[in-house]
């Protein structure tokens, strides 16, 4: 069953509530009932002014400080919203979600690309590890060991960015900041922030994290 696209801002609010509830537990979100955000088409408002400027963005920081690269990884591709964005900045673009509603949706706006379902655990990630930039754009919030996760993209990616979003800063703030060699950026659009950071390959180092 797939809610219909023209369903009001309203009911997708409350269907985004009962849904968010349903797919948290005790140790964080549950991935499989991630899937169910997906019943609802656009279920984040990708569409939206605020998140087509953050795509924008996104591409600008990643062209100033990388250039256009071969082979690039988005984890949490969604419904490949801003995967329409990051193919202009790269050759070949994996996304990743765990979602597959969302991956085969994805998958239709993006033909050329090729798309995977599952977490950044995912083996067949590792089989063609590394990419040259590896992009985490509103996902660490449904990560359950935030630390772990970190160290799993270090581990894919030669390149990476993240961002997330102003309400978050508090907690993800101490345990991306204090990562070594962090650039950090922000992208503002009117009433919403995004703290963006950024880690270069002729920086990297091996990644020690912490639970802190």
């Amino acid at each position: 069953m797939i809610i219909p696209q023209k369903v009001s801002s309203k009911l997708k609010k409350l269907w985004m509530r009962f849904a968010l509830r349903r797919a948290r537990d005790s140790d964080g979100y549950n991935y499989k009932k991630l899937d169910a955000y997906y019943l609802v088409e656009d279920p984040w408002n990708m569409n939206s002014l605020s998140e087509q400027f953050r795509f924008e963005e996104t591409n600008r920081l990643i062209l100033e400080n990388f250039g256009r690269v071969k082979s690039l990884l988005e984890i949490g591709c969604g419904e490949g919203h801003q995967s329409l964005y990051l193919q202009q900045v790269c050759e070949h673009l994996t996304g990743l979600d765990v979602s597959s509603r969302a991956v085969f949706r994805a998958q239709k706006k993006c033909p050329k690309s090729k798309f995977l379902v599952g977490d950044i655990f995912n083996q067949k990630l590792k089989d063609i590890a590394p990419f040259d930039l590896a992009v985490a754009c509103e996902v660490l919030y449904y990560m359950r060991e935030v630390p772990t996760a970190l160290k799993r993209i270090w581990e894919l990616s030669k390149n990476r960015l993240i961002t997330y979003y102003a309400g978050a800063m508090q907690e993800l703030d101490p345990k991306i900041l204090s990562l070594p060699d962090t650039i950090t950026n922000r992208i503002v659009f009117k009433g919403s922030c995004w703290r963006v950071a950024i880690w270069k390959q002729a920086r990297q180092k091996d990644l020690v994290v912490t639970n802190k």
